[in-house]
């Protein structure tokens, strides 16, 4: 499987563009924010907190205090971008968290009964994406008062640990789930809005604060965030591509989704899945939902 390389020249056309990003105060949020400053886009991010240091070329920076696992606080982010810009071209949901320590921990509450797991990383990492993906479709399609230009585009953040298997359960669960919504929305929602998703490697955030040395000594490949946010900005661009699953791992990318090799053509010999069927199951949903607002109404 080749390597596909992101080129400078391949990004120019973010350039005022309006782009929404959630988790851009830090991380790959951030560095993808600063990225498209760089190129000349208007963004707004959406984080708990502010920013820590100032952006580079923010005169066309704008920012929202946001929780992405709250409906409404995430609505308001959409509601400000709309006042102010009149239309959403691009988002990206970077918010995230990493493991919960004590997810599904057997701890009793205070009447001596089995106490619920946390979830905050789960409704973060991926209930924040379902409510992400799903306002983004809402502005791109009908809710903005000026038409996206081009086709909107909504980029996920999976993980490499999305496809394997990894011991951090609650952060793996959500970011398979995020893979699930990604190729599910990309197929429902192409030559309106597309869906794409980045799912990278170990990178040096504040998620991995502690664990760089460890990592190194290790050997294994370290990259950083600005190198993840090529590849969301590529993402963004590229009219073409719809479904697309861009892992990164030391600065390098790959598409792992689509491509002969990827894993959707694993699945179909291992399943033994003609590639028609597919279509024959976007049909039978179709017709399942007909059916059940026919029964509602």
């Amino acid at each position: 499987m080749e390597d596909l390389i992101i080129s400078d020249d391949s990004l120019t056309s973010v350039k005022e563009k309006v782009v929404l990003i959630t988790g851009g105060s830090s991380g790959i949020g951030r560095a993808t924010a600063q990225l498209c400053l760089d190129l000349g886009a208007n963004v707004v991010i959406g984080d708990l907190n502010s920013p820590r240091t100032p952006f580079e070329n923010a005169s066309n920076l704008k920012f929202v205090q946001t929780d992405v696992a709250e409906w409404e606080s995430l609505r308001n982010l959409f509601i400000e971008t709309e006042k102010w810009f009149g239309r959403i071209d691009h988002v990206f949901a970077g918010a995230g968290l990493s493991m919960t320590p004590d997810f599904l921990e057997i701890k009793l509450d205070e009447n001596g009964l089995l106490a619920p797991p946390n979830t905050e990383t789960v409704d973060v990492n991926l209930t924040g994406s379902i409510y992400t993906a799903h306002l983004a479709i809402a502005y791109m399609t009908q809710l903005a008062r000026n038409k996206t230009t081009g086709t909107g585009s909504i980029v996920l953040i999976a993980s490499s640990a999305g496809f394997m298997n990894f011991p951090a359960t609650d952060y793996a669960m959500s970011k398979h789930g995020v893979v699930g919504l990604t190729r599910s929305l990309s197929s429902k929602m192409k030559g309106q809005v597309r869906v794409n998703c980045v799912a990278p490697s170990w990178t040096d955030t504040e998620f991995l604060a502690g664990f760089v040395d460890l990592l190194r000594k290790v050997g294994s490949p370290l990259q950083s965030p600005e190198a993840v946010a090529r590849s969301v900005a590529f993402l963004f661009v590229d009219q073409e591509r719809n479904g697309d699953i861009i892992y990164s791992v030391g600065g390098r990318y790959r598409e792992i989704n689509n491509q002969k090799g990827g894993f959707l053509h694993h699945a179909r010999e291992v399943l033994s899945v003609p590639e028609k069927a597919e279509g024959f199951m976007e049909k039978l949903v179709e017709f399942q939902i007909r059916h059940l607002q026919q029964q509602s109404s």
